[in-house]
């Protein structure tokens, strides 16, 4: 499961949930009683490809001003020069200059929009940006979260449905604070990791669809207000407060330790995951490598000094890496800080800084917090092997997916997946 975005949005009331970027003069309907979302699709775009499934137009700034026109299967190229826009069409031919933005918009009832040949729904904006062109994804929030879910929770079964629902209330309130908190940079959300991954009309299931519809307009509230709902794949045991991994970001009442033991038993709501428990090794040239790959972008306090900004523009010398000890867990046991001995000095790598300075040779993320460690050392005192025991998939704080996936299957309902791993909270529409 993807990674969440590694900070915290505080809690907003659902009147400053409208997306802030103005209509078209005469923008589309998108869905009778939804709100439009923006999803950047590209933020440095050079060439960029559009087109349709069926009949489509290309617009700047609003229908008033037509650029062009194609069919289904025909695809255009959208091009920044001089900082306007031009579009090259299928015979080579160009069209004047736009300060843009150009909208893209499905003609055809019932067809979609493309963007490097995959079909969307809602419109496209194309409009030039300080390192290429910004290309954002309009639509419907609530036809956002059918491409957003089953690409989150995975391409789901019978008898899942609740955990499918209560990923769909997430996504959904996750979806209304960022659209609050955008500011003025032309679009809400990525559609990547760095927010929640999204794939458009391809990505889309009919179970997933389902839970999108059964839970419309539902959101998660503590003390009234909507709150972020992060989420990540697996606990391996116990979620976390905010401040044991993300911990510059102070705790809330709502972000705490729940434990994922099925009452009565020994055994874990999340257990069925395949990263339920794992070992990473690092042998002694693969540890120096990753350390001195990633150590300077996120240490706090080393001797001698570091300057984080310096140390992530170029690898870092490191010498012979003496030891890498944990100190202290938090309250659900995770790793609160490590301590890396090389021969340079001693860094302190605190809470999920660690997952990003222990990465796999292939440059994957640690799994989790979560976790106890080994070492041998050669007869020169350098570490010749770290083994790395881990439990869980993620930064461990809100929902555990893998969690609402074996309370589906135990029979628990959607709303109480949510309350269970948001305490204190409650579930409702947004117009509430």
């Amino acid at each position: 499961m993807p990674m969440r975005k590694m900070f915290f949005v505080g809690m907003l009331g659902a009147v400053a949930c409208a997306s802030v970027m103005p209509k078209p003069v005469d923008a589309p309907v998108i869905d009778e009683g939804d709100q439009p979302v923006r999803i950047a699709l590209a933020t440095s775009g050079e060439n960029v490809r559009v087109g349709g499934t069926g009949t489509w137009r290309i617009y700047n700034k609003n229908s008033a001003n037509f650029v062009a026109r194609g069919d289904a299967g025909d695809a255009m190229r959208v091009q920044a020069r001089g900082g306007q826009l031009v579009v090259v069409k299928p015979d080579g031919s160009t069209t004047s200059h736009y300060a843009g933005p150009l909208l893209v918009r499905a003609s055809t009832p019932g067809t979609f929009v493309t963007y490097e040949g995959k079909p969307y729904r809602g419109e496209l904006i194309i409009r030039p940006g300080d390192n290429g062109l910004l290309v954002v994804n309009r639509l419907g929030v609530e036809s956002y979260l059918r491409g957003v879910v089953p690409l989150e929770i995975g391409d789901r079964k019978a008898g899942e449905e609740a955990a499918v629902q209560a990923q769909a209330v997430a996504a959904r309130s996750y979806t209304y604070i960022h659209m609050a908190e955008a500011g003025d940079r032309g679009f809400d959300m990525y559609g990547s990791v760095q927010d929640q991954v999204y794939g458009g009309v391809d990505a889309e299931k009919p179970i997933s669809d389902a839970a999108v519809s059964t839970t419309n307009g539902m959101v998660v509230r503590y003390a009234g207000k909507i709150i972020n709902t992060p989420y990540f794949s697996t606990c391996g045991g116990s979620t976390a407060a905010t401040s044991e991994v993300w911990w510059r970001q102070p705790d809330q009442p709502y972000l705490r330790p729940v434990s994922d033991r099925i009452p009565g038993t020994d055994s874990y709501y999340c257990d069925p995951s395949p990263r339920f428990k794992w070992t990473a090794t690092f042998n002694k040239d693969e540890l120096r490598a990753t350390l001195e790959k990633y150590l300077g972008s996120v240490t706090q306090g080393s001797e001698p000094p570091l300057s984080p900004s310096s140390a992530s523009a170029r690898p870092m010398s490191l010498g012979a890496i003496q030891s890498v000890r944990v100190n202290g867990r938090t309250a659900s046991d995770r790793v609160a800080s490590i301590s890396i001995q090389t021969a340079r000095g001693n860094y302190i790598v605190r809470g999920n800084d660690v997952r990003f300075v222990l990465r796999t040779p292939s440059g994957g993320l640690l799994g989790s917090t979560y976790f106890t460690t080994e070492t041998t050392t050669d007869e020169s005192g350098e570490i010749s092997n770290l083994t790395v025991h881990g439990g869980g998939n993620g930064h461990g704080i809100g929902m555990c997916q893998w969690g609402a996936i074996g309370r589906a299957r135990a029979g628990q309902d959607y709303r109480t997946i949510l309350t269970t791993y948001y305490p204190g909270t409650t579930v409702g529409r947004i117009a509430e």
